[in-house]
């Protein structure tokens, strides 16, 4: 039971994450174009082009990838779907 109250939690954090990358999405997509960004508690954590170089950021920092929300932003140009 206790691993079902650990993934409902992680799970409701992904949500609000995903809900604040959405209603910022135009402001992100200005300032991080083409890259991944890792975001946390609605805050932006780390970015890169490069998926692997964000992960590695965000393992030497000490952070449970777990518990962010990665996602990327297009290029300019081309659209997407949220």
């Amino acid at each position: 039971m206790r691993e079902t109250t650990n993934e409902l939690k992680l799970f409701e954090m992904h949500e609000k994450n995903e809900e604040w990358f959405s209603h910022h999405f135009e402001e992100l997509k200005g300032k991080y174009e083409d890259k991944f960004i890792a975001i946390k508690q609605q805050d932006v954590l780390a970015a890169d082009s490069k998926i692997d170089r964000l992960l590695l950021q965000l393992e030497k920092s000490g952070i449970d990838i777990d518990e962010v929300f990665i996602t990327s932003l297009p290029p300019k140009g081309i659209a997407a779907i949220l």
